[in-house]
């Protein structure tokens, strides 16, 4: 009898044994399964990735030159204010002699251009105030030129 129970028992530890690797090599084949699919998803990871970086340095690459662009322009414009800044402080120069100026000298300036623009002796001398031989004088000088 005893090797009745001997046998049962061997025969349960062999059927035991043989259930236990049943479910392990099932459950091995689902982790192995598992691992397939998260290789793959790692994988497309990677490439995903790897497209994005390339994406993200052209990116990079065009900020890049834009920023450089954007530079050389502030540059230009910052040459240009400065050109313009220096010719409006000397044109402010200029108006400022000009406003300091004798009024005599005014006038003459004024019978300049008159003359320049083709008026005659008794216009000057009405308008400027001018004596008729200054008036003369300035007809005759831009005659002359």
């Amino acid at each position: 009898m005893l090797l009745v129970i001997a046998g049962v028992f061997v025969l349960s530890v062999i059927l035991i044994y043989q259930l236990v690797k049943k479910q392990f090599t099932h459950r091995i084949k689902s982790l192995e399964t598992q691992l397939s699919s998260i290789d793959f998803v790692i994988n497309e990871l990677r490439e995903s990735h790897h497209q994005q970086q390339q994406g993200a340095d052209t990116h990079q690459e065009a900020l890049k030159q834009w920023q450089l662009e954007h530079q050389q322009v502030s540059q230009q414009l910052e040459h240009r204010i400065k050109v313009l800044q220096e010719k409006f402080s000397s044109l402010e120069q200029q108006f400022t002699q000009l406003q300091q100026q004798q009024p005599q000298d005014r006038l003459y300036t004024r019978a300049q251009k008159m003359v320049a623009l083709g008026a005659d002796v008794d216009e000057i001398v009405t308008e400027c105030g001018l004596p008729l031989a200054e008036a003369e004088i300035l007809i005759n000088m831009h005659k002359k030129k």
